[in-house]
């Protein structure tokens, strides 16, 4: 967010909202390098276990896709974003059936994933099929990680 400000700041890009998919470029070039340095950096890290490790390389892929994308066309990264969250908790539910632990974030998921969409539909930032494309980026994405990587 703060990189965000400051490219406004500087008028890199010309408002907050980056309504124009060119504004989007080195914002979210930025966001490209930073996953992938701490991606590199958390690596060989003790405290980071598979399991974390994995679900950040998913994060990290849907960061990038969602990028590359946007040199063409513009996709919603908000909804990429919420998605992947519902992807990683449907995917442990599906990995492990009998837990009711998992139920509460499960529902928490799909209510920001609703407000999230409503927001970004509402605010006029994207047009329903941006949005589902993220949705359906972040989801897939994030839930084969854990379908098929765990």
């Amino acid at each position: 967010m703060i990189t965000v400000i400051m490219f406004r700041l500087t008028k890199v890009i010309k408002d907050l909202n980056m309504m124009d998919r060119r504004d989007r470029y080195i914002p979210f070039l930025f966001i490209t390098i930073f996953y992938l340095v701490v991606a590199y950096l958390i690596s060989g890290q003790d405290w980071m276990n598979g399991l974390m490790y994995l679900a950040f390389k998913a994060i990290t892929a849907v960061v990038i896709i969602t990028n590359l994308v946007t040199f063409t066309w513009k996709i919603s990264a908000h909804a990429a974003g919420v998605s992947g969250w519902l992807g990683f908790s449907v995917a442990f539910l599906v990995k492990y059936p009998g837990t009711n632990t998992l139920f509460i974030p499960l529902m928490v998921a799909i209510i920001i994933n609703g407000f999230v969409y409503w927001a970004r539909l509402y605010l006029g930032a994207h047009k329903p099929a941006q949005l589902w494309a993220g949705a359906l980026l972040g989801f897939s994405v994030c839930y084969a990680s854990i379908s098929y990587f765990l």
